[in-house]
């Protein structure tokens, strides 16, 4: 796997804040207005516990609407490292032919794309500045030159269930590399904290994030998306700067061993204790007689769970899956 050094550069030219957004809470990098300073004080610190990287990846902002001079000073700083590879995360609506033609000259590894809903009204009631439509040109467009990766959101204000888990439907057809998913936070200063606190916007519980994230995950490890991230960082966890929103330090665990509790429900032979036990508590008969997995076997595991459950992702969040998703959300909370 490749050892991958990254650079936040907080609210980077965004040109808007979304009303969930807190960029500095959630990376715990502070913003500033010279983002070289900004990159070159984060390079030091992880070259200070490892000099060789095999790439590097500017996150956070917007990196394409990024003034054009700068980004260039940004890819020298990281090819003068000596790094074989780099990859950056923007929004849909900045990828044009010039931005295009850019990754394609610069060799950009991945480019990661926030697109967070293919609901246009959840976008346009979150502050997105781009419609579904430009977010799948935008995919389509970069797949013609280099991998693309897109993180999505669940329980954001307006959005259902069971349409997150049919925007990664969506892309886990379109041969995307990397997928994250995210439960939304409701994060201090923020325009979602304001409709949190006057009642607007109800957090989704924790069982509900479980369902959308694990029918998510099925997804997009059924089609062979790496998903690299579920949850936010735990710095965000640890900021102080949560006041509302679902999730769990162990998110991903979660996630995963609700898929392994809906195979083992299937008929699955897998030995899987999984979060808390909860695996091995609720399909004890013959355990010790069935297999260990690996990742490998993960894939497949989803490949049969996705046919049995998720057909219909309305029916999917109301039936056998929303029992294990209690039972999870009941394991965290003791």
């Amino acid at each position: 796997m490749a050892k991958i050094l990254p650079v936040f550069l907080p609210f980077a030219s965004c040109g808007n804040k979304c009303i969930f957004c807190d960029q500095q809470a959630i990376s715990g990098v502070k913003a500033g207005s010279d983002l070289l300073s900004l990159a070159e004080t984060q390079i030091e610190k992880w070259l200070s516990y490892s000099p060789i990287y095999d790439e590097i990846a500017f996150y956070g902002g917007n990196f394409a609407a990024i003034n054009k001079d700068i980004r260039e000073k940004l890819y020298k700083l990281a090819y003068d490292l000596g790094v074989k590879k780099i990859r950056f995360s923007t929004r849909p609506d900045t990828i044009n032919s010039e931005t295009l033609a850019e990754i394609k000259d610069y060799q950009i590894s991945l480019v990661e794309l926030g697109i967070q809903s293919l609901d246009n009204e959840v976008l346009a009631a979150n502050g997105r500045p781009y419609t579904s439509n430009q977010a799948l040109d935008a995919v389509d467009n970069i797949l013609k030159i280099t991998d693309c990766g897109v993180q999505l959101m669940a329980g954001m204000y307006k959005q259902s269930l069971s349409s997150s888990i049919d925007d990664a439907a969506v892309f886990s057809k379109k041969s995307v590399k990397t997928a994250r998913i995210y439960p939304t936070q409701v994060l201090k200063n923020t325009a979602l904290y304001d409709l949190f606190k006057k009642g607007i916007y109800k957090a989704t519980e924790l069982e509900d994030i479980i369902l959308a994230a694990g029918g998510m995950y099925i997804h997009f490890m059924a089609e062979d998306v790496q998903v690299i991230r579920m949850g936010l960082p735990e710095d965000a966890a640890e900021s102080g700067e949560i006041a509302g929103g679902a999730s769990h330090k162990s998110f991903g665990d979660i996630v995963k061993t609700f898929v392994m509790l809906l195979y083992m429900n299937m008929g699955g032979k897998i030995r899987y204790s999984g979060f808390k036990k909860t695996g091995r508590k609720l399909f004890s008969k013959n355990y010790e007689l069935y297999n260990d997995i690996n990742e490998s076997d993960i894939k497949e595991i989803c490949r049969e769970v996705r046919r049995e459950y998720l057909e219909d992702s309305k029916r999917f969040i109301k039936g056998q899956a929303a029992s294990f998703a209690r039972e999870l959300k009941n394991a965290a909370n003791n």
